[in-house]
């Protein structure tokens, strides 16, 4: 049995998920998730924002680990000694903490009965099952609603550039921090460079600042959270149908330029993902994306 730790919004979890999806298809095992935090509403810290478990809006399958089969893992909570040990020396009884953001060799090679914690953003964790994660895992259960049927047709018949601008808890959260306007601005001059007649479509968690500070060169399209359906499943879905993006240092956003099947696109990702420069982050970044 594989059981993965669930925490963060969507885009995390779709990273924690697919690791442990590749584990249990690997090991011919079961696959549980453990969704213990996502169920807590307390929490000391000002920054934090609660999030429940989105996963359920993609066919996929599965179950959640009982409260016995995680403490079979853990026996009694981890100390953050313990955690500390684990990451310096070793797994402790097949519970498995990333020891740093990149991707872990040591981690990719575990073995069955293992629970996972960590973030996992690499596709070094998963591609191996990526056409099965894309054509059967997530997809998603529900059509896309009417309101943006007429709106993907658009992104679909144009030079579509998905912009998105993440800020909401960003802006006060110190350990991600926000792209700056010199970022999409620069980010637009070069995208103008490399496409002909672009047409720029602008999702955030904040559209009004959007609308209000975004100031692009060629036709514009702001998309509220009128789109967004439910769990902002068909937000990722109309970003995911652009053709190239600009994309600001967000797992959600991540995830868009995966789920989109164009190989011409045209991607640019900021350089720093986190506030702290010393996190190694380079194998988040995909091949071939121009990094600012």
């Amino acid at each position: 049995m594989i059981i993965v730790k669930l925490f963060g919004g969507l885009g995390n979890q779709m990273f924690q998920y697919a690791f442990a999806r590749y584990l249990s298809l690997k090991h011919n095992t079961d696959l549980k998730v453990d969704t213990s935090i996502l169920k807590k509403r307390t929490n000391s810290r000002r920054s934090f924002v609660f999030r429940d478990f989105d996963l359920d809006i993609f066919n996929l399958k599965v179950e959640t680990a009982s409260v016995y089969e995680v403490n079979n893992f853990r026996r009694v909570p981890l100390a953050i000694a313990d955690k500390m040990l684990n990451r310096l020396i070793g797994f402790k009884k097949g519970y498995i903490v990333e020891p740093h953001f990149h991707f872990s060799e040591k981690c990719y090679a575990a073995t069955d009965n293992s629970y996972l914690e960590g973030y996992w953003q690499s596709e070094k964790y998963f591609g191996a099952i990526s056409e099965n994660l894309r054509i059967n895992d997530f997809s998603f259960k529900q059509p896309i609603a009417n309101n943006s049927r007429l709106l993907i047709s658009q992104i679909e018949n144009c030079n579509s550039v998905c912009l998105n601008v993440r800020r909401g808890d960003f802006v006060t959260n110190s350990f991600h921090g926000t792209c700056s306007n010199q970022y999409f601005k620069k980010a637009e001059e070069i995208m103008a460079t490399q496409i002909d007649n672009p047409h720029f479509f602008v999702f955030s968690d904040e559209i009004d600042w959007c609308k209000d500070n975004l100031r692009l060169n060629s036709p514009t399209t702001y998309i509220g959270h009128e789109y967004a359906g439910n769990k902002f499943q068909d937000y990722i879905r109309l970003m995911a149908a652009c053709k190239h993006f600009i994309i600001p240092n967000s797992s959600f956003a991540w995830w868009a330029v995966w789920l989109n099947t164009n190989k011409q696109k045209i991607v640019i990702a900021p350089k720093d993902w986190f506030s702290d420069k010393t996190i190694n982050t380079k194998d988040l970044i995909q091949p071939g994306w121009i990094i600012l």
